[in-house]
């Protein structure tokens, strides 16, 4: 399975932030939250264990899932390593072992675009309690340029997507494509129109590091040269292929 070699060979570790971009992103942190202590939470997608692990160090009562049994596993051993308990079970996000409004706050990081956003929105939404919000880090299709080269290179959504273009290897699974402005309208669809969309960063021309080069140093040049483009242009933030998606439950 893609996801449990993907997840392979975490070791655990001290858990004191979250990583991104090969940079520390800090603790988690859901924007209207002041903090987790005391909260019900669900992680979505529990991967290397390292979010999991920092949410329940930071307070919360943490309940995690992944479709990959690895994932799991990885959750399980990085909460033990660090001396805390988080939950960690086998699912789908289109249809959750979860009963209605169980949780306070749900988190995730790149995954909105691996799932089916009818099936799994109406989920969110059953699971959140009133009140509560779905915070998710996700990548985007809104930026014109990438769209267009996206869809030349490797193909449209809904399509087997291309391995290869030239020397560009595509990453990813057979079907990953970059969250659509269409998506994002079905989960706001599911939330009553209560969405709020965010740009914490501007990145664009770190993408050839990702693509291409591969090299730690080349990336880390290349990322704050984006940073640097969204310090002076913030109005280009908005085109980033990075952003973040607050869902609020009203009632």
């Amino acid at each position: 399975m893609f996801f449990d070699k993907e997840w392979g060979g975490v070791e655990p570790q001290e858990v004191t932030e979250v990583p991104f971009m090969g940079l520390s992103k800090g603790l988690i942190e859901v924007p209207g939250i002041a903090h987790l202590v005391g909260k019900k939470i669900l992680i979505c997608s529990c991967g290397s264990g390292i979010e999991p692990t920092l949410a329940a160090k930071q307070g919360g009562q943490v309940f995690a899932f992944d479709i990959s049994r690895v994932a799991c596993l990885n959750t399980k051993k990085m909460a033990t390593y660090n001396g805390i308990f988080a939950s960690a079970n086998v699912a789908d996000f289109n249809h959750l072992p979860y009963l209605d409004e169980t949780f306070d706050i749900i988190y995730g990081c790149s995954i909105l675009h691996h799932i089916d956003c009818v099936l799994a929105g109406k989920e969110l939404r059953r699971v959140l309690r009133p009140g509560g919000g779905a915070f998710f880090r996700e990548n985007s299709d809104r930026n014109p340029v990438l769209r267009a080269l996206r869809r030349l290179c490797f193909g449209k959504p809904g399509e087997h997507q291309k391995s290869k273009f030239w020397f560009f290897e595509r990453l990813g699974t057979s079907n990953e494509y970059p969250l659509t402005e269409c998506e994002v309208e079905i989960l706001a669809a599911c939330f009553d129109g209560n969405i709020y969309r965010y740009n914490e960063h501007f990145g664009f021309f770190y993408l050839l590091d990702y693509l291409v080069f591969r090299k730690g140093w080349v990336g880390k040049l290349l990322w704050s040269v984006d940073q640097t483009i969204g310090r002076i242009s913030p109005f280009l933030k908005k085109y980033s292929f990075y952003q973040e998606i607050l869902l609020i439950k009203r009632k």
